[in-house]
């Protein structure tokens, strides 16, 4: 719109040229219509930059007057065009459609009286007007096309407004979720630590209380009430060492040091500081045998053939098999396995798949029911599985976690598209 506004300026200042031969005879009306132009590159600049409905309005209606005016006096009836329309929209477009259609036909009465007056042919002056009725009638239809435009415009940023906010809080909401989430985790992680810990440590201070009564009349029972004290408490240091690595799995620290310890790795793949493939999972199995559990691990991919974002999510499947296979199934013994599609040849599997199997303790094995994680009379999905999920979504996989018979796994799924490297891929 500035550029038209422009154009209609020059093309109006090239309307009031003709009444420069006035000059002396009219100098004062001439010199008012001369600056015309002048008022109405005025009016629009101040339009332009107003932010008042009102402020506006009134630049259109005078920029209207004086180009409907200028009009009626100037020869270069020709050149008015441009101004005309364009005053005629903004009167719409800033007032009303009722504003504009009235402005319309005071400007054509006011146009014929002032031809009729000055002696003009009855005909001539009919179809001067109607003429200028129809350009005027272009200028309100103009109008109300800008005015359904600058509509569906300020529509728009409203919905883009109303979109963000939806996200802001949204992002609010799934952080507010995501507490309450880790909240719970760590209030039953707490809960079970009390019950275990505080357990065994209950029955060291019993043994030893004991063996302190006894020692003089039964030296022979308060020694071995006091390796009773000493094997629970050797459980204990295992259980709050499995407690710690659950709590605190491998870190890119240790995934580094493991990886420069092993020689393994040369590459940054995985955001670990060196470590990938095979020796990132052998870094985080290590990492748990200190707790007293033997961590198998076979990894039929090879290193450096996995897609950064893909193998971050296999490592974080790895901590959460092995933490959940120490806290909830107590097991000794785990196997890692990483591979394409068992279903598939090797060679031109669609997925990679991620295993963490453990065998179920007799003890424990009515504790765990058949339904899997998150299924109808399963296991509640935590934190760690619902994120891993999630993730595995995002690239085109899926994550489950279940009994197997007498054994426990996690499976991640991956497509190889998104799992491996492009050259890997295909």
């Amino acid at each position: 719109m500035p550029s038209l506004q422009a154009i209609a300026v020059i093309c109006q200042v090239i309307a009031e040229l003709p009444l420069l031969k006035h000059l002396d005879r009219a100098p004062v009306v001439v010199g008012a219509f001369l600056c015309v132009p002048a008022v109405l590159a005025l009016a629009w600049a101040i339009r332009h930059r107003a932010r008042s409905p009102r402020v506006r309005a009134v630049c259109s209606v005078t920029a209207f007057v004086c180009v409907a005016t200028s009009s009626m006096v100037g020869s270069g009836t020709t050149h008015v065009v441009p101004a005309l329309l364009i005053a005629s929209a903004l009167v719409v477009i800033d007032l009303s459609l009722t504003a504009g259609l009235i402005a319309d036909l005071v400007y054509v009465i006011g146009l014929v009286v002032f031809l009729m007056v000055l002696g003009h042919a009855p005909l001539e002056v009919l179809g001067v007007g109607v003429g200028f009725l129809a350009l005027v009638a272009s200028g309100t239809i103009l109008g109300l096309v800008l005015a359904r435009y600058d509509a569906v415009l300020a529509d728009q940023r409203q919905a883009l407004a109303e979109r963000d906010a939806a996200l802001v809080r949204a992002e609010r909401q799934a952080a507010v979720e995501k507490e309450l989430m880790l909240a719970q985790e760590r209030a039953r992680a707490a809960h079970e630590l009390h019950d275990g810990l505080g357990h065994r440590l209950t029955q060291i201070g019993m043994s030893l209380e004991f063996a302190s009564r006894v020692r003089r009349r039964d030296p022979e029972a308060a020694w071995q009430e006091i390796a009773v004290a000493e094997r629970t408490s050797r459980e204990a240091v295992g259980e709050m060492r499995t407690w710690v690595r659950a709590l605190s799995p491998a870190s890119p620290t240790v995934l580094a040091a493991h990886g420069t310890a092993q020689g393994a790795g040369a590459t940054d793949t995985t955001g670990t500081s060196g470590t990938s493939g095979a020796a990132g999972l052998e870094a985080i199995a290590a990492s748990f045998r200190g707790t007293g559990v033997h961590v198998e691990v076979t990894d039929e991919i090879g290193p450096g053939a996995l897609a950064q974002e893909a193998e971050l999510l296999i490592y974080r499947a790895v901590q959460e098999g092995l933490t959940n296979a120490l806290r909830h199934s107590g097991a000794r013994s785990i196997t890692i396995g990483l591979a394409a599609d068992p279903q598939e040849p090797a060679d031109r599997s669609d997925h990679v798949t991620l295993t963490v199997t453990n065998p179920i303790p007799a003890d424990r094995r009515d504790d765990i029911p058949t339904p899997a994680v998150g299924e109808r009379g399963g296991p509640e999905a935590g934190f760690g599985l619902r994120g891993l999920s999630e993730s595995a979504a995002q690239l085109g996989g899926g994550a489950t976690a279940g009994r197997d018979g007498e054994t426990f796994r996690l499976r991640l799924t991956l497509p190889t598209r998104t799992a491996l490297r492009p050259q890997e891929a295909s």
